[in-house]
């Protein structure tokens, strides 16, 4: 296989998320969007779930989170080298703990294998102050 093999097959945000033993994927309070009353504002923490199938038995995985306007200046990097059974799915949980959003607006986590764009997934950071 290469890497134009692979593809995301899907992601989530949630405030949790763990695998049992068994193999189990378990996520809670999946979520859309961010709210804040202030700006800038941080958000404690926000685990990624992203499921890609395709892989080669070593391959560069990266999830970056940026501002969808601003997207060449990240706001988090993971960033990691997998092996996975080429017959199986790479299942991948990341954290981001404290991020600072500046300003609302979308914000996008793209996700790339060897430097190829696999997908993107797109969220809200939205203002919820008083009276709008």
């Amino acid at each position: 296989m290469s890497v134009l093999d692979a593809k995301l097959k899907f992601s989530f945000l949630c405030d949790y998320a763990s695998v049992s033993r068994d193999g189990k994927l378990s996520m809670n309070g999946i979520f859309e969007n961010i709210n804040s009353r202030v700006f800038p504002t941080r958000h404690p923490l926000m685990f990624v779930v992203a499921n890609i199938s395709g892989l080669n038995n070593k391959d560069k995985f990266t999830c970056e989170l940026a501002n969808k306007d601003a997207a060449d200046k990240k706001l988090a990097v993971i960033s990691q080298e997998v092996t996975v059974d080429p017959r199986r799915n790479f299942g991948f949980i990341g954290q981001f703990v404290n991020i600072a959003y500046e300003a609302p607006g979308e914000y996008v986590i793209r996700f790339f294998i060897d430097n190829k764009e696999l997908g993107a997934h797109y969220f809200q950071v939205r203002s919820m102050a008083q009276g709008t």
